[in-house]
């Protein structure tokens, strides 16, 4: 895909079967609209959608152009691209829902091969306003979480987990903390959504939380081994890669990333036997195989 859209990728694929392409596009449609719900976007209000083509011909372009300002579609660039192909891209306010916006893809796919265009390439959504971003806190997300039950608030929390919207995560999250519903799960799962906005102290704090409540929850264990070992606190790693070994003995990570840590540590018999470990358990473990190749070079 050689654009970003306004929260996410438009991922569309080329195929000569119709059928196929509506399945491909309508679960495209399905999952950005899906998560534009989440985030608490009225897609029942009218956005701002754009559109894409592509042609190594600018004259195709300038035709196409044309014929799409008749309809009332304000032209945002028409300008060279990459691979010396021309983009144009054009945008307009309106209300889609799931079925309008597959039926103006096709429409727009049929009005590209019309026009001799080589690729109608998908489209992006954003706010009417261009001064405002399609997501905020103030005029949706929050209000959308007013009223809720711990219970659906823990699956929204879920919902947006899954599709790694980690912001809104973590505020579905933490509202569900308050409400002393499901602690520890709703502790780790916070701390992995921070990990994904890149926040690794705070994860492990929340990982730290979910062990508190939950002494046994391994993949907090895991969880902090695994960052420890990222922010070079490799002893921390150990100590928590070794609980987490406590807890899930036949788990043959767990035994790698105390090796990798000891490795670092200089601890080289220590991150052997480790390895062999990690081997016997699972001897498809590739990084282990590895580790155990590096330090035959030492």
């Amino acid at each position: 895909m050689r654009k970003i859209t306004a929260i996410f990728f438009a991922i569309l694929s080329l195929t000569s079967c119709s059928t196929v392409q509506d399945n491909e596009r309508q679960t495209n449609i399905d999952s950005i609209f899906d998560k534009m719900e989440l985030q608490g976007v009225d897609i029942q209000k009218p956005l701002l959608y754009g559109f894409y083509f592509y042609d190594q011909d600018q004259s195709k372009l300038e035709k196409l152009k044309d014929e799409l300002l008749k309809d009332k579609y304000k032209l945002v660039r028409l300008e060279k691209a990459e691979d010396q192909e021309f983009v144009l891209h054009v945008e307009k306010v309106e209300i889609h829902s799931r079925a309008s916006l597959l039926e103006r893809e096709n429409q727009l796919e049929q009005l590209s091969k019309t026009f001799q265009v080589a690729s109608y390439d998908g489209w992006d959504v954003g706010n009417p306003d261009p001064t405002k971003p399609l997501v905020s806190k103030d005029d949706g997300f929050e209000k959308s979480l007013v009223n809720k039950s711990a219970a659906e608030l823990y699956k929204m929390a879920n919902d947006l987990y899954n599709s790694k919207s980690h912001n809104e995560a973590v505020v579905v999250f933490q509202k569900c903390i308050e409400s002393n519903y499901k602690l520890d799960t709703c502790y780790y799962k916070q701390g992995v959504s921070y990990l994904g906005l890149g926040q690794a102290k705070v994860g492990i704090e929340k990982f730290e939380a979910a062990l508190k409540i939950n002494p046994k929850y391994v993949k907090a264990c895991f969880n902090i081994g695994a960052t420890c070992y990222d922010n070079e606190e490799y002893q921390k790693s150990i100590d928590y890669y070794q609980k987490a070994a406590k807890l899930d003995p036949k788990d043959d990570r767990v035994y790698y990333g105390i090796a990798a840590a000891q490795f670092v540590l200089g601890h080289l018999k220590a991150a052997e036997e480790n390895c062999q470990i990690a081997l016997k358990l699972n001897p498809g473990n590739e990084n282990a195989k590895a580790l155990l190749g590096d330090m035959k070079k030492e």
